[in-house]
């Protein structure tokens, strides 16, 4: 059997996990596959199930996803810590930041980290141990919050995305229009069964969406037979429906 892929094992343990959490199918064999993913047999016969993981949005249009903005953060502060140390006078001290709407551009990640590097140096001797600096304090751009602790330690960076329940419904909303367009393929890969989406979010603090208050009784346009959302930081399963 060809080995699986990361993104296939993500998918079979978020399958797993939502069948735990309350996904209404029994399933018997499970064969992974593509368009769509899973073919799932049960004691009525087989049903096909797409997934879709759901990710945070980021912050500004100019990322493709909250983990590319979360990771242009981390390698900012990252080589900020580096660039601070390389200087023979630095003194140990401990950096976390918070992130602010910053568009991706080539050099930004440079910039950003000589500015931090440079802030930090300048204003280190205020942390007495702790000492927050916000945007009224001319903190660099980028970042909404800095905190220096006198204290040594690593230097971190906060969550890039953005979680309203607003942005939530739009993207379920788009995403699942996406995902429509693909039906016809489905349906022809694996014909006269009913065909699944379970869109889910993963685990992991810089993945996850919460289950959005109200999503019983909000509902969307689609074609396949039914339509699900797995949250995994609830434990919870909700049915979509759709809009008549």
């Amino acid at each position: 059997m060809e080995a699986l892929t990361e993104k296939k094992k993500r998918e079979l343990r978020a399958f797993a996990a939502a069948c735990q959490a309350g996904l209404p199918i029994r399933a018997e064999d499970i064969v992974p596959g593509e368009k769509p993913d899973l073919r799932v047999k049960t004691a009525a016969g087989t049903v096909g199930i797409e997934l879709s993981e759901i990710l945070p949005l980021p912050r500004n249009a100019s990322f493709n996803s909250s983990l590319a903005e979360a990771s242009l953060l981390q390698d900012s502060v990252r080589l900020a810590e580096q660039t601070y140390y390389r200087a023979h006078d630095a003194i140990p001290v401990q950096v976390s930041v918070g992130p602010w709407n910053v568009e991706r551009t080539k050099n930004r990640m440079r910039e950003m980290a000589d500015n931090l590097a440079s802030f930090v140096k300048e204003h280190r001797h205020e942390a007495a141990p702790v000492k927050l600096f916000e945007k009224i304090d001319g903190i660099p751009e980028g970042f909404c919050v800095v905190n220096i602790c006198s204290i040594p330690g690593p230097w971190d960076s906060g969550q890039s995305s953005v979680v309203t329940f607003e942005r939530i419904y739009s993207q379920l909303a788009g995403t699942i229009a996406e995902k429509d367009k693909l039906l016809p393929t489905y349906r022809a890969n694996l014909a006269n069964v009913p065909i699944w989406l379970l869109l889910y979010s993963c685990w992991e603090v810089s993945r996850s969406v919460p289950m959005p208050h109200g999503i019983r009784e909000w509902s969307c346009p689609f074609g396949f037979d039914r339509v699900f959302f797995f949250a995994s930081s609830s434990a919870c399963v909700e049915e979509i429906q759709r809009l008549r």
